[in-house]
């Protein structure tokens, strides 16, 4: 799992691509494969949490416009075009040889890309952006904890997909309901728990319980590992915390990622 080209600076470009499928592939993730145009270009980082920015009509009469690449060597609008709407999302899986790009997107009221999400169909066009990523175990891991709520289970499958063989892999997901559990095949030793704690509930404080599911972890495998965290960003916090002050594990070898923000639009 080591990348040695990681450190390369990033390389900015943008491209555009069209909605060639939409599934809804659980009551709460819909499934866009898109045709990446010019995606021989698209540098992948190896990170198998790797994120693009997606860009949207700003409005319904306005197509989506790129940046483009000046002579003075910076990316501009010397044309005026309007400044999308853009918001990050992960590469669940990237296919080079076909330039395609599954992003799965989780469905619900509000917000820009996921009102785009529901009503997302066939020739669609978005832009994207080369991908950025992060995911990255310590050489020496041997085993890893994932603990997401649903925004970040699209980079915890990928993650599970590209394990390899004796690779071991502990994983909490938070879900709205039991129907949005997935059916993730890896080669590597895995454990899923699902929790269907996700989303607004009597008698339940906010919308993620992730504190709470990182909590109900009191011990740690023996030797070295690595901790993602995926999720509303004070959660995501709080669940690093347990694992550092109350476990004593090496906060150097956590990822701790804020996905969004409760009460406000991810951007």
């Amino acid at each position: 799992m080591s990348h040695d080209h990681d450190h390369e600076p990033y390389v900015e470009d943008y491209f555009f691509c069209e909605v060639t499928a939409v599934t809804r592939l659980t009551p709460s993730m819909i499934r866009v494969t898109l045709q990446v145009e010019g995606g021989d270009r698209l540098i992948a980082t190896g990170h198998p949490d790797e994120w693009v920015r997606l860009a949207f009509r700003p409005d319904a009469d306005t197509p989506v416009t790129l940046p483009v690449l000046m002579e003075n060597g910076e990316w501009g609008r010397p044309d005026g075009s309007q400044h999308c709407p853009n918001r990050p999302y992960t590469v669940r899986r990237w296919d080079a040889d076909r330039c395609e790009m599954l992003i799965d997107l989780v469905a619900h009221e509000g917000g820009v890309a996921a009102s785009w999400a529901m009503d997302a169909k066939v020739g669609d066009v978005v832009g994207i952006c080369n991908p950025e990523g992060r995911f990255e175990p310590p050489q020496d891991a041997a085993w890893m904890l994932l603990v997401t709520d649903i925004t970040g289970l699209p980079a915890v499958g990928r993650v599970l997909e590209e394990l390899g063989q004796g690779q071991r892999a502990i994983v909490h997901v938070e879900i709205p309901s039991v129907t949005d559990r997935q059916q993730i095949d890896s080669a590597g030793d895995m454990s899923i728990t699902w929790y269907e704690t996700h989303g607004r509930c009597e008698g339940r404080d906010g919308y993620t319980q992730l504190p709470q599911i990182a909590r109900s972890i009191e011990t740690l495998p023996e030797g070295p590992g690595y901790i993602y965290i995926a999720g509303e960003a004070r959660a995501a916090s709080a669940c690093r915390k347990h694992f550092r002050d109350r476990l004593g594990f090496d906060k150097t070898r956590i990822d701790a990622i804020g996905y969004w923000i409760e009460g406000q639009a991810r951007v």
